[in-house]
């Protein structure tokens, strides 16, 4: 017995020892950085390796299970993928798609992705630090109302010096123009029409004194943002007793600056990040709890969320109608309420954003909805041309028929859509889709690696979470001062706040990206950890057999592929939505943690001694 566990124990040494090695110089070569000194010639590599073995010798010790093993080593590659191919299109502006060196370094790092994945899919908490009567009287207290009327006000609280420092609000994005087409009475909808209602009574009507249509926009926009928050995290505390999540997700609120700022920015994504939401956590309900939707208070409340997110974001129908069909497929509770309700609030949207706004004279511009969802195709047709012009002669004056400025495509430029898109002809392709869509594939056909680079270049922000500031890239940005004027402001007032020093230390913060000087902390600023969030709590869910929590992760991937797909820019309020719910998409993982321990027993018997 004690030659087989001693021979045993030498194979695992090795195993851990070569793969810890192997893993080390993986990491090593796929770091974000072009100095491949920054770990190979540092002492940290033998901190890594030492880590990694341990890791390892504690993956050798779990119990065997295929589900687990077979879940872990899907993650781990998607997760090796993305990093690998995310370095090389920032890095060296090419994916290497099909290089096999792009392999190696993916198998290279599997093994450690896979070791850490494996370990947490088995993770189990023994112990709480605290006592468990104390985590269900907190939890208890803050599941209802009176709790999140106290988590509101605090967060509200945190987010008055932001609100004064940036006194009367960030007028910003797109705010400017839809004040303007208020007050012009030449509404296009282009953007939400809601929003430029509210915007254009608030800012465009209370013009005196100046800062007073601001000030109430800022403030409506900071009540209902924040209450969306604080009502996530009660929604929380009735679903778990992981204290850390809860109080976790409250912290962060209150104090990771991107949310206070983005409060008193004039742009429709935060309203919609209110919504959504709230919209989410109503579906959760409406699975979880039995006859939810059983009384006109809910359903009409889940009718008025679900044609307001419709009606403050273009996409968010697709979403809506998509998670609606796959939940009522998946699952029986509320079905037959859940679907006649959606129907009516999609029927009510169509007849709102088609004669409703039409009898009120606002443009429908549908060549503006085709430019952004071709936004890829757009990038990849340019990308090819752009880097191949004497192979594509032939094919240039049709391209440039679709994309007169497609040489616009070049540098930092890459990293958006709009240089190609704004001049993009759409009629063209509305006249004739197929004739567009055969010269797509022919020139596809001929570069397909361009193709790649050109997707995964617009793309990469949203499964790539490594920050981007040497990079040029645009998912980090997020403005803390007014692009121009309101109605009736004086120029000496212009980019003036009442804390000028905090104004600036925020600043230095966000807009110079300091936070990326922050390990770990600087992921809650990455538009892409909501993914890597979502494949892991997605992937111990399955693993677990748990049905019921594949609810939460429904709308969330529909919305993230919508972006992936649609978008013609990262930008984290974009992604607003997504980071705003990183906690709910943590609380199945969470919820997973807190059975028995799982680790092989190891016979040690004294006789064989």
């Amino acid at each position: 017995m004690n030659l087989i566990n001693l021979k045993d124990n030498q194979k695992s040494v090795i195993s851990a020892l070569i793969l810890s090695l192997l893993s080390t110089f993986g990491i090593a070569i796929t770091i974000k950085v072009n100095d491949k000194t920054v770990i190979g010639n540092s002492i940290y590599s033998l901190v890594i390796f030492i880590g990694l073995y341990l890791l390892f010798q504690h993956l050798f010790l779990l119990v065997k299970d295929r589900r687990k093993d077979i879940g872990a080593i899907i993650i781990a590659l998607f997760f090796s993928t993305s990093l690998v191919l995310g370095r090389n299109t920032l890095l060296l502006d090419d994916a290497l798609a099909f290089s096999p060196v792009t392999y190696i370094k993916i198998l290279m790092i599997t093994p450690c992705w896979f070791a850490l994945v494996r370990s947490l899919l088995s993770y189990k908490i023994k112990s709480s630090l605290l006592d468990k009567n104390v985590v269900n009287k907190i939890t208890s207290f803050l599941a209802l109302k009176h709790g999140l009327i106290v988590i509101w006000i605090i967060i509200i609280l945190f987010w008055l010096p932001y609100f004064i420092a940036f006194f009367p609000g960030i007028y910003g994005y797109d705010g400017p123009v839809q004040v303007n087409e208020f007050i012009t009475h030449n509404i296009n909808s282009h953007h939400p029409v809601l929003h430029t209602y509210l915007l254009g009574i608030t800012i465009g009507k209370l013009k005196a004194p100046w800062w007073i249509g601001a000030t109430v926009y800022s403030a409506l926009q900071s009540l209902v943002f924040s209450f969306s928050l604080a009502y996530l995290v009660s929604f929380l505390a009735q679903y778990t007793k992981a204290l850390i999540l809860i109080l976790g997700s409250w912290i962060a609120f209150m104090i990771i600056p991107f949310y206070p700022i983005m409060a008193v920015t004039t742009t429709k994504n935060v309203i919609f990040t209110a919504l959504f939401i709230i919209l989410e956590i109503q579906f959760l309900k409406i699975i979880w709890i039995k006859d939810y939707l059983h009384n006109w208070v809910t359903i009409l409340s889940f009718g008025i969320i679900s044609f307001l997110s419709m009606a403050f974001l273009k996409q968010a129908m697709i979403v809506y109608i998509l998670t609606v069909l796959i939940l009522s497929y998946l699952f029986k509770n509320n079905r037959k309420q859940l679907i006649v309700t959606a129907a009516i609030a999609v029927g009510v949207f169509v007849v709102y954003s088609g004669p409703f706004l039409t009898s009120f004279n606002v443009i429908n511009n549908h060549n503006d909805a085709l430019k952004e969802t071709l936004s890829i195709p757009e990038c990849q047709m340019a990308r090819a041309i752009v880097r191949h012009p004497q192979n594509n002669k032939s094919q240039i004056r049709e391209v440039k028929r679709y994309i007169p400025d497609y040489r616009n495509y070049k540098g930092p430029l890459e990293a958006i859509s709009d240089p190609v898109k704004t001049t993009f002809n759409a009629k063209y392709v509305r006249k004739d889709p197929l004739k567009f869509l055969k010269l797509y594939l022919a020139i596809g056909a001929k570069y397909p690696s361009e193709y790649i680079n050109a997707f995964c270049r617009l793309t990469v922000q949203l499964w790539y979470p490594d920050m981007n500031k040497d990079t040029l890239s645009f998912e980090p940005y997020y403005e803390i001062q007014s692009l121009v004027l309101l109605p009736n402001q004086k120029q000496k007032t212009f980019r003036k706040g009442l804390f000028p020093a905090f104004q600036r230390k925020v600043g230095s913060f966000s807009c110079r990206q300091d936070y990326e000087k922050l390990p770990i902390l600087s992921l809650l600023f990455s538009a892409a950890t909501p993914l890597f969030i979502i494949i892991i709590s997605a992937g111990s869910v399955i693993v677990e057999k748990q049905k019921r929590y594949l609810a939460v992760f429904i709308m969330p991937i529909i919305f993230w592929s919508i972006l992936l797909a649609f978008s013609p820019v990262i930008l984290l309020r974009y992604v607003l939505p997504l980071i705003s719910i990183e906690g709910l998409l943590l609380l199945p993982l969470f919820n997973n943690f807190s059975h028995k321990s799982e680790r092989k027993v190891v016979a040690n018997s004294k006789k064989d001694n």
